[in-house]
């Protein structure tokens, strides 16, 4: 298994703009082969978590080259501020 989560904040004014885009891409992560979860929370100042769990690199791999990803990586471009990929702990 492959686990982490995502830290996206995002930039003053873009809260809505960003939480428009997650969520399609949070609902088409959630359906691919081999996402044992991909679940999103968000905080009214701005904060999204995506919490992600595959089963393998493989399948991570895929996700990351689906079109979904890739249209999500383009259309937040000037949305977000930081992004901190956290990874599991024991």
């Amino acid at each position: 298994m492959v686990e982490f989560s995502v830290l996206l904040s995002a930039k003053e004014g873009q809260t809505e703009a960003l939480a428009n885009i997650l969520q399609p891409l949070v609902e088409a992560s959630q359906r691919e082969e081999g996402a044992v979860m991909y679940d999103l929370h968000a905080s009214g100042a701005g904060l999204f978590v995506i919490t992600e769990k595959w089963q393998n690199q493989e399948v991570l791999d895929a996700h990351e080259a689906t079109p979904h990803f890739t249209s999500f990586q383009r259309a937040s471009e000037g949305l977000i501020d930081s992004v901190v990929r956290l990874p599991k702990t024991a």
